[in-house]
């Protein structure tokens, strides 16, 4: 296959949890090795699973987080806070991650930030600075159901969600956030997603709308990523797959691969990134 020229980043993909982190978060039963690893399992599947796996394709480049959002969400502002913030305190049921009486500190806060924010970052840049990458993929995974922390808690969510920061035509809807491609192209990779996965979502039991900007309009590592004013910046999309279109009930909600599944859309998700460099490849950035 061509070299797709692309870089594909995953931010959630990652259950890794420093022990002191886990020590904070469970307390003595961090001595438990049972206690551990039930919690790591839950937190990786809190995560967005497997997804360095859907969006791998050996033709691209890519950057993988290291360690789970609930260390840091590197999808985040450097300063994001709230429940659904760079640092979370709970899951995204409102279930508190800490002991009752751990708190953040501001030197704990710049520690965590320095060690696993920053390096993560200051790597995306240094990549998309490549002149060789002509755009980004941002992968990520979403629960089947609005959970209650997301903008559409209860609601069924689509096989596939395109990020571009617009609205539902891919359309600019406000100046303080600009688009990390144009309309017209964010319309024409849609359609290549309906043309690369169509056949699969007849078989499922998942929705089959692919929407833009429903129900994620804006993704903050796109904007940082796609953001005129960022000498680096490059067009790109976030892309979320719906996990029930791999991931099937075996304990607390969709924590089981269904058998064969995520190589099947990983061998659609590579024909899809050819044709995506082909589009970048023709698309008159700048000239249209």
């Amino acid at each position: 296959m061509a070299r797709v020229p692309a870089l594909i980043l995953t931010q959630h993909s990652s259950g890794f949890v420093p022990f002191n982190i886990l020590a904070d978060m469970l307390g003595e039963a961090v001595y438990d090795h049972d206690a551990v690893q039930a919690r790591l399992a839950y937190l990786f599947n809190e995560g967005d699973p497997f997804t360095d796996a859907l969006f791998y394709t050996e033709d691209a480049s890519h950057v993988h987080a290291l360690i789970s959002r609930f260390v840091v969400d590197l999808n985040r502002r450097r300063d994001a806070g709230g429940l659904n913030g760079v640092l979370k305190v709970t899951d995204f049921s409102g279930n508190p991650l800490y002991k009752e009486d751990f708190r953040f500190s501001e030197k704990r806060i710049e520690e965590r930030l320095n060690r696993f924010y920053d390096p993560f970052h200051a790597s995306l840049d240094r990549m998309l600075a490549k002149p060789d990458l002509l755009f980004f993929v941002d992968g990520h995974s979403m629960a089947a159901t609005g959970p209650l922390i997301g903008p559409d808690s209860g609601k069924p969510r689509p096989a596939f969600t395109l990020i571009t920061g617009g609205d539902s035509e891919g359309k600019q809807v406000s100046k303080e956030h600009h688009l990390s491609v144009p309309a017209d192209l964010a319309q024409q990779i849609r359609d290549l997603l309906e043309h690369h996965f169509g056949p699969i979502l007849k078989d499922s039991d998942v929705p089959e709308d692919i929407l833009i900007n429903d129900p994620f309009a804006l993704g903050g590592t796109i904007q940082r990523l796609s953001a005129p004013d960022n000498q680096n910046h490059k067009p790109g999309f976030g892309l979320e797959f719906n996990k029930a279109l791999y991931l099937e009930p075996a304990g607390n909600g969709l924590d089981k691969p269904i058998k064969n599944r995520i190589p099947l859309l990983n061998r659609h998700f590579q024909g899809f990134m050819q044709d995506c460099g082909k589009l970048f490849q023709a698309y008159p950035f700048g000239h249209a």
